[in-house]
């Protein structure tokens, strides 16, 4: 038995297979076996398979019609022989030493899953973390996992990630339990296999480590309108459903599952959904009331967020738009902002340069950059932007406040 079976779906990535197959292939843990399933690729990635089947026997192609990620990956999973199975998409990479990681604590732990870390790579790169405690989790611990798996209550963050591309899985269980993730989910697929995993799971544990790069393109699906959103939510809504008889599922439990749906309907009507008129539940607005009269405003960061800011600086009549900046303004030639490079702020006048990053690690990165680059701290403002339903789901009684 190999210590680790890898399945890698592939469907139409030519542009990214070989980068990810050289990342699988150079891992310092050698006992594995590559599972490469072609689901109905038209490019070349057929044909990049073959020839890596050819120069490296761990690599076991299997040739199948487009059914999608989820019958995919239960293709690899019937063929896999490792004693623990990992998963990578076909246009992310991994770090040389993710699997002998996962692996070691694996056995170490005896655990049913390890899980660790991913980088997230689009016009920025942020790290993400599970955000439970790190460590070794059974008995009444796996309560406390299982009860914060969605969401974390205490930091209203994700408990464990959802990705199965950061994990490892023990064999046996991953066979019963996948095979039961519908064909037809088309999001949060995933998600759900990690929620039912962890139903039946006695022993995890959770590293503080990341080693898996996942990528942003621009034709991900996250960018691209789907009219049939609502039918992919009630979708994964009637799968969850089907896990409220689980034994080991708590009152707790659906709770977080009726918040992530609400999360997933929201987040239809701001972005996935096409409308034109987009984000109308997205932001929270307070920033603009914190924001002294007449100050000279320069927004840091051309993204979604930034746009929303310059939008909602219109209401503010005193309020005196001077410039948009970001590191990455060479790649933003397209943005509805005219972008200029940081290093601009030294020439500019104003009265505080206002950060328009969700994720806090980023923003307290781009502060200190700021900071190292000779702008005064005290000219540096940066507004938490919770998501909303967490606010009404304080004020309606589901949740205690902090």
């Amino acid at each position: 038995m190999v210590k680790v079976s890898v399945v890698i779906p592939v469907y139409n990535t030519e542009r990214y297979l070989r980068r990810c197959l050289d990342s699988v292939r150079a891992q310092t843990l050698e006992d594995l076996e590559i599972i490469c399933v072609d689901d109905g690729s038209t490019d070349s990635s057929p044909y990049i398979l073959r020839e890596y089947g050819e120069k490296d026997k761990r690599i076991h192609l299997i040739y199948k019609e487009n059914g999608g990620v989820v019958s995919a990956r239960n293709a690899g999973i019937k063929a896999a022989a490792g004693r623990y199975i990992g998963f990578v998409d076909s246009d992310d990479w991994i770090e040389p030493q993710m699997y002998e990681n996962l692996y070691l604590h694996g056995i170490e732990s005896k655990a049913d899953m390890v899980s660790s870390g991913y980088f997230l790579e689009g016009n920025y790169i942020t790290v993400h973390y599970d955000d439970v405690p790190p460590g070794f989790y059974d008995d009444m611990k796996m309560d406390f996992l299982r009860e914060n798996a969605i969401f974390n209550w205490k930091t209203r963050e994700v408990g464990v990630r959802g990705s199965l591309c950061c994990k490892l899985f023990l064999a046996e269980p991953l066979k019963r339990i996948h095979a039961q993730i519908p064909d037809k989910l088309s999001m949060s697929e995933d998600k759900m296999c990690v929620l039912s995993y962890l139903l039946d799971s006695d022993r995890v544990y959770i590293m503080k480590e990341a080693f898996y790069h996942y990528i942003i393109h621009e034709d991900s699906a996250v960018h691209t309108p789907n009219p049939r959103y609502l039918e992919a939510v009630n979708a994964v809504y009637q799968y969850i459903i089907r896990l409220y008889d689980h034994p080991a599922f708590t009152k707790a439990m659906r709770t977080q599952a009726e918040l992530y749906i609400t999360e997933m309907l929201y987040k239809g009507i701001n972005s996935r959904m096409g409308f034109e008129n987009q984000n109308l539940l997205w932001l929270d607005s307070y920033w603009l009331e914190k924001m002294p009269q007449d100050f000279r405003v320069v927004l840091y960061g051309a993204g979604e967020l930034g746009e929303a800011y310059r939008r909602q600086m219109r209401f503010r009549k005193d309020l005196v738009f001077e410039a948009c900046v970001d590191a990455a303004w060479e790649k933003l030639t397209g943005a509805a902002m005219q972008v200029c490079p940081p290093e601009r702020l030294l020439e500019l006048e104003y009265d505080a340069v206002v950060i328009t990053i969700k994720n806090p690690q980023k923003a307290q990165e781009v502060k200190s950059s700021l900071v190292a680059l000779g702008i005064s701290e005290e000219k540096i403002r940066w507004y938490e932007q919770k998501e909303i339903f967490w606010k009404y789901a304080e004020v309606n009684g589901w949740i205690g406040s902090d």
